[in-house]
């Protein structure tokens, strides 16, 4: 499993087994480097992007680092 958090090197990491679809939670998959995996029910992050599109955020209230809109645009973008 993948860390669904922007690029970090310490700290929790987290991955998203399944969204839970009840009052906007989801049940999360969290571990450590070298260290046992907890199962976590997360409520979902509220933030919502700026602009006509309105993306909400794909992770939990309380994340660490980016919204998953603003860690998309910096994979995406190209050098002029």
């Amino acid at each position: 499993m993948q860390c669904q958090l922007s690029v970090h090197d310490d700290g929790d990491h987290y991955g998203l087994l399944t969204d839970a679809g009840e009052y906007g939670t989801a049940l999360w998959i969290r571990w450590q480097e070298r260290a046992e995996v907890d199962l976590v029910v997360l409520s979902d992050c509220p933030v919502v992007a700026t602009g006509p599109d309105g993306e909400g955020c794909c992770l939990f209230v309380g994340h660490t680092e980016l919204h998953t809109w603003e860690d998309t645009l910096k994979e995406v973008s190209c050098p002029i």
